[in-house]
């Protein structure tokens, strides 16, 4: 029956591989956005749509500056950048048609209901009854010293409103000026001329990144023109950084860790036997979990790849339990098995249930992360059982004694008497310790605080802001409403209470849908206060500007502008898409915050208005997720329980979980004590200390007197695998990765150490 199992394990692991060949030749996705491996807010679903929305519009953002001490050569270049963007379809722009053409269709578009567009100075003006200021103002322009109306102008919009409102639309970023056709800012002696617009694609996807790299060859472009700077700014740009240098560490990690094993096995057993089936046991862990994985979600994140890639360490555990019986005495690969079969299972079966806890994290990426290691540990424990006792050849070693003897002593200072009153200082040490660390313990949840954004990319936005003046906030304003008009009108509520913060520079700027399209009732209340205030002015400014023909009468009975006219594709504001979201939603945004308070404060003052922070947002989901980690231990505790209970009974369960619970306890206070804060990743961590833990425990339970010493060494070099594993985390510049790896590290090494207090020696 075994052997048909067997043959049977054989076919699975190979359509596994064929799987993962066809995968690779087809191209895996990966994603690479942070987000992903992020909670979902506890909110209705209409909100978190629109978070979503919101979220989804600011990660599309893209900004090139394109700068040279050349001016032609800046100009020649950006419009370079340009049609490589529009030829590669990747992107829409909202600054490549700034030229007289789009000038003229946004006057064009404009102009028949002028009598409706007011500036907001104009406007105020006109409620404050000071209508003469404005014919004045015209006067001046019209007879300044530089003459800006001609005379059909003149005969159309007299008092020059409609230039006054045109000229007054915001421009998306505050230093720049047009200059013949393109936005451009000219800073200590360098031209930079600024390309804008939005990704069609996911900026995430790892094979839209590398086909809008290939598309700019922004390097080659570069290398080919001496003094040319490209600076970009984008999420798309920081997430290809990221996923390149998550590869990159997954690559490296697994490199190491593979070759830390090798080498461990090597030298503990100095022969090729225990390592090719340790490595067999690793690879189809890592095959079928792969595939498996691929198979499920369609696509992985880099995230759960550079999670995965630990699975090495805990793999490896089964095969090491099997390979080192040939330490205890000479036995054929079967009664080796039957030696260690139920402590590998209970081990396998209570780590597997600490990774399936992860499914009820609320985190897409690690639901990835458990279901991979999951996977991994069941295929790994299976090739152990099926497959070694039919390819093992070892023979019993002649060295290892030295070996056998350390870990008789180290389990002795466990057991023997004499060390009573030292294993209790300890234990007590111990409790100190936690304690001191819980004193001093602080929480960490700031998302941007998880991440390692590249330096030459965070260098750039820093460069871009200073040419620009002032950059995109993250924090938006997000306006809800049954529809568009009702949209609008809110808007124009808080545009009049954002004005006050733009004059004492709590802000540098907004740009809301209702300064380009005000709402039906400000147009036709504009019409009102031109028809009671300006108009009968008429006649009298009419013979100061000497013009032979009057206008024809005021109509305000007409149209007004509306967003679906404004808004049409290929038009001069269907860049305006961008900041109306769907029918009723829409986003204000905000430029340059300098007092967040004054901002945060508008937020529910207005109907349907709120304050999007998306990083700040998913700070606080942090806070709540890392107390629910906190759950999930307890949970992970609980079904463990049961399994232990049910081979040992209570007492001497309680006493397996005693030594991996007290792990779990002291790696927080431990690393707080060093300074480290404690977030959702740690809380993470020790889900995944707990399991293994016990796997260890259950191994030195498991054990007979005479065999306890071949025990604790097979136990020590799984744990000095696993920490190789996950203990290289630890050196990984993303701070959540790194965290996890701290953790893992420090908790496998106290989990080895106490996993001797799971057996008491009668």
């Amino acid at each position: 029956m075994s052997r048909w199992l067997a043959i049977l394990w054989v076919m699975v692991t190979a359509v596994a591989g064929g799987y993962l060949t066809w995968r690779a030749c087809d191209g895996v996705a990966f994603r690479t956005d942070l987000t992903a491996l992020l909670p979902r807010e506890d909110q209705n679903p209409a909100l978190q749509k629109a978070n979503d929305t919101v979220v989804r519009a600011l990660s599309q953002k893209l900004v090139l500056l394109v700068g040279d001490t050349d001016r032609m050569a800046a100009r020649t270049a950006a419009t370079e950048v340009t049609r490589r963007l529009e030829a590669s379809g990747l992107a829409e722009l909202s600054t490549s048609g700034f030229d007289k053409d789009r000038l003229k269709a946004m006057g064009t578009l404009y102009f028949p209901y002028r009598r409706g567009l007011l500036a907001a100075q104009d406007r105020q003006w006109l409620l404050d009854g000071k209508a003469r200021e404005l014919a004045d103002r015209a006067l001046s322009q019209v007879y300044g010293f530089v003459g800006m109306a001609d005379a059909a102008l003149l005969r159309n919009d007299p008092f020059l409103l409609m230039p006054a409102f045109f000229t007054n639309l915001p421009l998306p970023l505050s230093r720049l000026t047009l200059d013949d056709g393109m936005l451009s800012a000219t800073v200590d002696g360098t031209t930079w001329i600024l390309v804008a617009g939005r990704l069609t694609g996911q900026p995430f996807a790892l094979d839209e990144q590398k086909r809008l790299g290939r598309a700019l060859d922004l390097d080659g472009l570069t290398a080919a023109r001496p003094g040319l700077e490209i600076l970009r700014l984008g999420a798309v740009f920081f997430a290809q950084a990221g996923a390149e240098e998550a590869i990159g560490e997954s690559t490296s990690i697994s490199i190491l860790s593979t070759l830390g094993t090798i080498v461990l096995v090597l030298a503990a057993f100095r022969a090729l036997s225990p390592l090719w089936l340790s490595l067999l046991v690793i690879a189809t862990g890592v095959v079928n979990a792969l595939a498996a994985s691929l198979w499920v979600f369609g696509e992985l994140h880099v995230g759960a790849l550079l999670f995965g890639v630990s699975l090495i360490g805990v793999t490896v555990d089964y095969s090491l339990q099997y390979c080192a019986e040939i330490f205890a005495a000479t036995a054929t690969p079967q009664v080796r098995l039957k030696r260690v079969l139920v402590g590998i299972s209970l081990g396998m079966a209570t780590t597997a249930i600490g990774y399936l806890t992860l499914f009820f994290a609320p985190f897409p990426g690690l639901h990835q992360i458990a279901a991979f290691s999951a996977i991994g540990l069941v295929a790994s424990w299976i090739t152990v059982v099926l497959w070694l006792p039919a390819l093992d050849r070892s023979r019993t070693p002649t060295h290892g004694r030295k070996m056998l003897a350390w870990a008789e002593r180290f389990w002795s200072a466990w057991q023997d008497r004499r060390w009573a009153r030292r294993r209790l200082m300890l234990l007590t040490l111990a409790v100190v310790l936690a304690g001191s660390g819980l004193a001093v313990l602080r929480v960490d949840d700031e998302v941007r605080h998880l991440q390692a954004p590249s330096p030459a990319l965070l260098s750039q936005q820093t460069r871009i802001q200073q040419v620009i003046g002032s950059a995109s906030a993250n924090q938006i304003f997000l306006i809800q409403a049954p529809d568009d008009e009702t949209a609008l009108q809110r808007e124009e509520a808080l545009v009049e209470k954002l004005r006050p913060l733009v004059a004492t520079h709590a802000l540098a700027g907004f740009q809301a849908p209702a300064q380009f399209v005000p709402s039906r009732s400000r147009q036709l209340d504009n019409r009102r206060l031109l028809a009671e205030r300006l108009d009968p002015l008429l006649p009298d400014h009419l013979r100061q500007l000497t013009l032979a023909e009057a206008p024809s009468a005021a109509d305000d009975s007409g149209p007004v502008l509306t967003l679906p006219e404004a808004l049409k594709i290929g038009g001069p504001l269907a860049s305006l898409s961008m900041l109306v979201l769907e029918p009723g939603t829409h986003v204000v945004t905000l430029d340059g915050i300098a007092r967040q308070s004054e901002i945060a404060a508008l937020s529910g003052t207005i109907d349907g208005v709120r304050l999007i922070d998306p990083t700040g947002d998913y700070s606080t989901l942090l806070g709540k997720y890392r107390g629910r980690a906190i759950i999930l231990l307890g949970l992970s505790a609980l079904l463990m329980a049961p399994l232990l209970v049910w081979r040992y009974g209570i007492v001497r369960g309680a006493r397996i979980l005693l030594p991996p619970l007290l792990a779990v306890a002291l790696v927080p206070s431990l690393r707080a004590l060093a300074g480290a804060p404690f977030t959702f990743f740690d809380a993470m961590a020790l889900v995944l200390i707990l399991s293994i833990g016990v796997d260890y425990a259950v191994f030195c339970a498991e054990t007979t007197q005479e065999r306890k010493a071949v025990t604790l060494l097979a136990v020590a070099l799984a744990a000095a695998t696993a920490v190789m594993s996950f203990g290289l985390l630890a050196f990984s510049r993303v701070q959540a990765v790194h965290s996890f790896g701290a953790s893992m590290f420090l908790g496998i090494l106290l989990a080895f150490l106490l996993a001797p207090m799971a057996r008491r020696d009668e």
